[in-house]
């Protein structure tokens, strides 16, 4: 449950912090947009009894610069799948509330239109909820679980305009929100046997979703309809096959994509990539 802060410039490879408040494996961690703190979420087993479990997952928030844990996110009741941001505003748009009939929260800075700190966490039961990074006492946004749905959200991104959310499911699907109304949008279903959906990213022209499964990587097109007949809305993108998909990352020119995969042997044959 330790998180490791290392040099990579300067003095390489000392290590500057350990931060230290999960008490199980941390399994997703991300660097704040500012660069200035992280989020990280674990499987932590804590005493804290909802909906009648005796385990939570919970998300923390970190100040780089001293190692202290500023805050915690703890209604979550299931291993943290995944964390995204917000993208940022525009310069002359000001921060928006997570209540669409209210104007900004108490204490938002809105001088210049400075970006709000909003923060998206999805976990194994297939809860998806909204935080206002600011906000210490929050009363954060749940999005249903669609009907028929079964848990498990292994992923999620924004769209670029920030007004759309993406949820990677385990059936094979990826479901589309609307961020003001938290409303579903569509689900985006894949063949029945690509498997869980365990990574998305959008590209910067936001008509492109690239998603990741068992079986290969997926480019879909969001413009495309999905019950026209003779018509695929998506390219597969060839290479992986055989080992589940865990990370993709893709450089700020938008030339390049990374992709990792594997399984361990835990399930069926090893990755043949």
């Amino acid at each position: 449950g330790n998180i490791a802060l290392w040099t990579v410039r300067h003095d390489e490879g000392r290590q500057i912090a350990l931060l230290k408040g999960h008490t199980s494996p941390v399994s997703v961690l991300k660097v704040t947009p500012d660069e200035f703190g992280a989020v990280s979420g674990s499987w932590d087993k804590t005493i804290k009894v909802r909906a009648a479990s005796n385990f939570g997952g919970n998300a923390m928030y970190w100040d780089l610069n001293t190692g202290q844990a500023v805050r915690t996110f703890d209604k979550h009741i299931s291993q943290i799948s995944a964390i995204s941001f917000r993208p940022d505003w525009r310069d002359s748009e000001p921060p928006m509330s997570l209540d669409p009939d209210q104007g900004p929260a108490d204490g938002a800075d809105t001088a210049g239109g400075r970006p709000v700190p909003i923060m998206l966490s999805t976990s194994i039961d297939g809860k998806c909820i909204i935080w206002d990074v600011r906000d210490p006492t929050p009363i954060p946004r749940d999005f249903g679980i669609p009907h028929k749905t079964p848990p498990w959200a292994l992923s999620n991104t924004w769209n670029v305009t920030g007004d759309r959310i993406y949820v990677g499911r385990r059936n094979n699907t990826i479901d589309e929100y609307d961020f003001a109304s938290g409303n579903l949008v569509q689900s985006l279903r894949l063949p029945i046997n690509s498997g869980p959906v365990s990574a998305l990213h959008i590209m910067p022209n936001n008509r492109h979703l690239i998603c990741c499964s068992l079986d290969n990587i997926r480019m879909w097109d969001l413009q495309k309809p999905q019950e026209k007949k003779g018509s695929v809305p998506f390219q597969i993108v060839s290479g992986h096959h055989g080992g589940t998909i865990s990370q993709i990352f893709i450089d700020p020119s938008q030339r390049f994509m990374v992709s990792a995969s594997g399984n361990r042997g835990w399930d069926g044959p090893s990755n043949k990539n």
